[in-house]
């Protein structure tokens, strides 16, 4: 039976860290470990570029701290798996208010790291259960329509039919035609857990966008062009996610 392995990586600025953590992942069957990053520019980057499921980072980083680093996630609205590694259990407190999903100490223990492994697995199980009873629940009703807050109720759309959308603070604009958008009460980010991923992507921390109706990119320019029976779109682009477009594009 094929495995569906964990997209991991590793966020660590010392050598022995990197080293000991990559060892033990690579042991582990479920696991594919897509980067090895010393630092916390470098993990953020490959967070951007390859998704992953699962981060396993190190707190304590020079110039940005792991904290630092959840707090660039969160402000991108990333919903990437985080679990802690560090030698200081001070740190636990911290990493439980910014819900990190859980906390490894160093050296860390291979028993430790299987059952953090464990409780990912059934975390995504159950994750991937709901999705297929909501799936069921919308070919059951023939509905392929999403319900959305309105502030003064809701509104229902394919989201075949969205162009693009932009934040605006806890609201988010969704533009349909160049005569049609709606404002709806739901920030960029839940927007993204419920839209179809494989048709939508981020431009920029304030725009998701429906590749179905991507025409053109500049990267001179970090724009985008969309285009929906006549109308034209251009989107801007934000230089850390432009490399994101040859990554999807090509695949």
């Amino acid at each position: 039976m094929k495995i569906c392995k964990i997209r991991t990586i590793i966020i660590d600025d010392e050598t022995a860290g990197r080293e000991v953590m990559q060892t033990l992942l690579e042991r582990i069957p479920e696991v594919q470990l897509m980067a090895v990053c010393d630092g916390a520019d470098a993990g953020l980057e490959a967070i951007l570029r390859l998704s992953p499921e699962l981060v396993f980072l190190d707190v304590q980083m020079p110039v940005k701290s792991g904290i630092d680093v959840v707090r660039e996630m969160v402000n991108h609205e990333i919903n990437t798996t985080v679990v802690f590694v560090t030698a200081y259990e001070k740190y636990a407190i911290q990493a439980i208010k910014l819900a990190a999903f859980d906390f490894l100490l160093k050296p860390v223990d291979p028993d430790e790291l299987h059952e953090v492994i464990r409780k990912f697995q059934a975390k995504k199980l159950q994750h991937q259960h709901n999705s297929k009873f909501d799936d069921l629940l919308r070919q059951l009703n023939h509905e392929d329509r999403i319900r959305l807050n309105t502030r003064s109720g809701f509104i229902l759309i394919d989201p075949s039919e969205i162009i693009y959308i932009q934040a605006d603070g806890n609201y988010s604009e969704i533009f349909l035609s160049s005569q049609k958008r709606e404002i709806v009460t739901q920030h960029l980010g839940s927007l993204v857990e419920i839209l179809p991923g494989e048709k939508f992507m981020r431009a920029s921390r304030s725009c998701l966008i429906n590749l179905t109706y991507l025409r053109k990119v500049d990267r001179k320019n970090r724009e985008c062009r969309l285009e929906r029976e006549g109308d034209t779109f251009s989107v801007h682009i934000s230089r850390d996610l432009i490399h994101s477009f040859d990554r999807i594009l090509n695949a």
